[in-house]
């Protein structure tokens, strides 16, 4: 089966009279795995990994992250040092990482836990 997996994102600013805007991008593509899900979890203020509720997610991933606070921010990175910064959340923010590999994929809150939501699948 081809297409399986459709992603669109949209990006516009708007400041004192100036604007920019992408309006709105969209990919389909083929979906080599058939592993998919979505999960909440609480991520702390030390380094975690993002657990996946099933053990057959491997390799490569496209996710999307919400986090779900609503004063603090949640970092992910892609190592367990926090040297490799992927997206920095601040409350109700989200972001969508394409084709990152999911055993690298780590969360860390500021000040206080923040429950993130993420949804995924195989590349």
């Amino acid at each position: 089966m081809a297409n399986e997996f459709t992603r669109s994102a949209a990006f516009s600013v708007s400041k004192g009279g100036a604007a920019i805007s992408t309006g709105t991008l969209s990919k389909t593509s083929d979906m080599a795995g058939t592993y998919m899900g979505t999960t909440t979890q609480s991520i702390g203020t030390s380094n975690e990994a993002l657990s996946f509720n099933t053990t057959d997610i491997t390799g490569d991933v496209h996710i999307t992250i919400k986090n779900l606070d609503s004063t603090n921010y949640v970092e992910i990175f892609k190592d367990t040092g926090n040297s490799h910064l992927l997206s920095k959340l601040a409350a109700g923010e989200f972001c969508q990482l394409a084709g990152v590999p999911s055993a690298t994929l780590y969360g860390r809150a500021n000040t206080a836990a923040c429950s993130i939501q993420f949804w995924i699948s195989q590349v």
